[in-house]
């Protein structure tokens, strides 16, 4: 019994210190696992805060898109507003008259009168001096001796010398011809501007030139000033559809602008030579506009003799498309090219003609047309026309050397004849017969052919045989002499001089007044040495 007793006691006492190992372990294990739990929170913690950066961050992102939209749509707003700015001043502009500041600036109305430009007009006048000595000494006596002056309306005086440069308007009647030089010289709508409207109102030859003050002259007071003296062998009927026009602006101070009657096939003009009088105008222009109206593009039989008369004259002549803006804009190429079609055949060169499509009036341009197309196309007629400005000597210089030649070959023309004469008549037979069969008849006796071989004449300088048929009913031929026959041991050969003259000492002037104008431009040099070029069309613009 003690030994069973003894033994459940240490059975109990095994139990309970199982029992304790047991519950011991349990403790650790809790504890461990608590541990583990901490740790595993400590490091579930930075991911949970990761993601709700993470997520913070994806809100601002949201936001920042959510905003920018907000900014796009003012972003739109300012460059609408700045677009119907834009508008609103296209608008005013197309509301009120237009700007004509561009007109002085191209035309350097500003430099007018200044040292240098007076500097440059003593220059001219000196070279123009002796291009006048040249015309006394070598060409005058070409002309007295053969008559020159009773076969062609062109001379070569002291108005086509000193004369200021001449801008030439002619077209169709209501064309827009006196419009344009209203809105050249600022004159609309005012007591000095020309008639203007849609009925023919321009039936007079009109002088517009500088002056003080606004001055009106008749035709008999224009034809009585030295520049104009010589249009009375016209007569009384012209001169009754001549005047002038005086006006104190810049423009005149340099170019001479002449305003012609519009051409319209049914009027004849009887009690005047009509287009010997605009012969007249164009020899001495250094400027011809041809303006037409988009409506009137049809070429009548007035119209195509005028224009056959500005054969070679081509490089001095523009054609304006006036009032473009009334054209719808898709029409506007095609227009022109119709312009271009009609008049090109009239014309006696083979490159097509400079057209310049304008709506030259201070009134606004109509909607839809594209302004900024007419607006160049205007401002290559200003340089144009600030050219002839520029260029007085060489074109002055050109038209003396024209003249010359016509002088020569009338000379030598009238020589042919007179050897086919004295070859033809015989020691008994009648000179008038004779002279009478050859002046009828140049073409049997290959007189304007045989000149025509001759060097230095061109076929195209050579006159009609009729001319020359009334010139000899009022000059005999045998009345004038052989050109050996014309020079002398002292004073030489007159066609010799002539020769010279046309070869030589034109084109020598030319060059002294270019040489003159460099070394004028040496004396400007800039601080480098170097010398300042002129600037060119573009960027007088810019």
């Amino acid at each position: 019994e003690e030994a069973s007793e003894e033994g459940e006691t240490t059975g109990h006492e095994a139990e309970e210190e199982s029992e304790e190992e047991v519950g011991a372990t349990e403790e650790e294990e809790d504890e461990e696992e608590a541990e583990s739990g901490e740790e595993t929170e400590g490091e579930h913690a930075p991911e949970e805060e990761e993601e709700e950066e993470e997520e913070n961050s994806d809100e601002a992102d949201a936001g920042l898109e959510a905003e920018e939209p907000e900014g796009s749509e003012e972003e739109e707003g300012s460059s609408e507003g700045d677009k119907s700015q834009e508008q609103e001043e296209e608008e005013e502009v197309r509301a009120g008259p237009r700007s004509r500041k561009h007109i002085a600036d191209v035309l350097g109305f500003r430099d007018i009168g200044s040292d240098d430009d007076k500097e440059e007009d003593a220059l001219i006048q000196e070279i123009l001096q002796e291009l006048k000595k040249l015309s006394v000494n070598a060409i005058q006596p070409m002309e007295k001796l053969y008559k020159f002056k009773d076969i062609s309306t062109r001379v070569l005086g002291d108005a086509e010398i000193f004369n200021k440069p001449m801008a030439l308007f002619l077209g169709p009647w209501s064309a827009g011809k006196s419009s344009v030089i209203n809105y050249l010289l600022g004159t609309e709508h005012t007591k000095a501007g020309l008639k203007t409207g849609p009925q023919p109102t321009d039936i007079d030859f009109t002088i517009v030139h500088y002056a003080d003050k606004l001055q009106r002259a008749s035709g008999t007071e224009m034809a009585a000033h030295w520049a104009f003296s010589s249009v009375n062998k016209f007569g009384q009927g012209f001169l009754d559809h001549f005047r002038g026009i005086g006006l104190p602006h810049p423009l005149l101070q340099k170019v001479t602008i002449v305003d012609t009657p519009g051409i319209l096939d049914k009027r004849k003009v009887e009690n005047y030579p009509f287009n010997d009088a605009f012969q007249w105008f164009i020899d001495r222009a250094d400027a011809i506009y041809v303006v037409f109206d988009p409506s009137k593009l049809e070429i009548g039989e007035e119209m195509a003799t005028l224009l056959d008369q500005l054969k070679g004259r081509e490089a001095q002549t523009r054609f304006l498309l006036n009032k473009a803006d009334f054209v719808q804009p898709h029409d506007i190429m095609r227009v022109t090219g119709q312009l271009l079609w009609n008049v090109s055949p009239l014309l006696g060169s083979s490159e097509a003609p400079v057209i310049h499509t304008v709506s030259m009036t201070s009134r606004p341009y109509h909607a839809g047309t594209p302004a900024e197309f007419f607006h160049e196309q205007e401002l290559a007629l200003l340089d144009h026309l600030r050219e002839i400005m520029d260029e007085r000597v060489e074109n002055t210089i050109a038209y003396a050397r024209r003249h010359a030649v016509r002088v020569r070959n009338h000379a030598k023309l009238v020589d042919c004849y007179l050897s086919t004469f004295y070859k033809q008549k015989g020691i008994f037979g009648s000179k008038k017969k004779v002279a009478e069969a050859i002046t009828k008849e140049p073409n049997k006796y290959n007189i304007f052919e045989g000149l025509s071989r001759l060097n230095n004449v061109s076929r195209y300088d050579l006159p009609d045989p009729q001319v020359y048929y009334k010139f000899f009913k009022l000059n005999p031929v045998y009345e004038f002499k052989p050109l050996i026959d014309t020079c002398t041991y002292f004073k030489g050969c007159p066609l010799d001089k002539l020769d010279i003259a046309i070869a030589y000492d034109l084109p020598q002037l030319l060059g002294k007044y270019n040489d003159k104008t460099k070394l004028k431009k040496d004396h400007e040099k800039s601080a480098t040495g170097q010398v300042p070029v002129p600037m060119g069309a573009e960027e007088r613009r810019s």
